[in-house]
């Protein structure tokens, strides 16, 4: 089964980046718009770990290790919008999380040892803490990438919208279908 660990995200956090995918949109052209696949609000949740296809039987064990990871508490908000690497390669647009990162990294550095002391492989990328607005299609074009990645640095911040979370949730994501659809397995506070 395909999982994640990560954080749940409030309903102003949902709220202000519909808007925000709203303000890129009219900001782009029809034709680069159709390349843009912005994520659903109600699939919007900030990934502390990607994990991928685990065996149903290494279920239990991650959720052990999850349950055995200390307590934490922290206080996000929502930052500037951004793209990963350069203009011409834009492949996902995102919102920045500001507030307490340090503490954030911190938790996402007990997950990647807590996982890999299961068996789960090692993650080669530091940690960027992001929720993710939209992503670009294959078919879109480098001009469309350009432009998507030019329009993103002329958005206004969103409002800040903090929020104080402390529990993980362990995800599973289907892809069959038309959309992804997710599934909570657990809590872990």
């Amino acid at each position: 089964m395909r999982l994640f660990i990560a954080l749940e995200v409030p309903d102003a956090w949902r709220a202000a980046a519909t808007a925000q995918q709203q303000a890129l949109a009219a900001m782009l052209s029809p034709e680069t718009r159709r390349a843009l696949r912005p994520v659903g609000a109600d699939l919007m949740h900030l990934t502390l770990r990607f994990l991928g296809e685990v065996d149903e039987g290494g279920v239990d064990p991650l959720q052990a290790a999850l349950d055995a990871l200390p307590p934490f508490a922290i206080t996000l908000s929502l930052d500037r919008a951004g793209t990963f690497g350069a203009a011409a390669r834009t492949g996902v647009v995102w919102l920045g999380v500001a507030g307490e990162v340090r503490a954030l990294r911190g938790l996402a550095g007990d997950i990647e040892r807590a996982v890999r002391l299961i068996g789960v492989r090692g993650e080669d990328r530091p940690f960027t803490a992001h929720l993710t607005l939209a992503r670009l299609g294959r078919h879109a074009t480098v001009e469309d990438r350009i432009s998507v990645a030019q329009a993103v640095q002329q958005l206004d911040a969103p409002p800040p919208a903090p929020f104080h979370t402390s529990e993980l949730a362990l995800v599973r994501s289907y892809l069959e279908g038309p959309a992804p659809r997710y599934e909570v397995l657990s809590h872990h506070p």
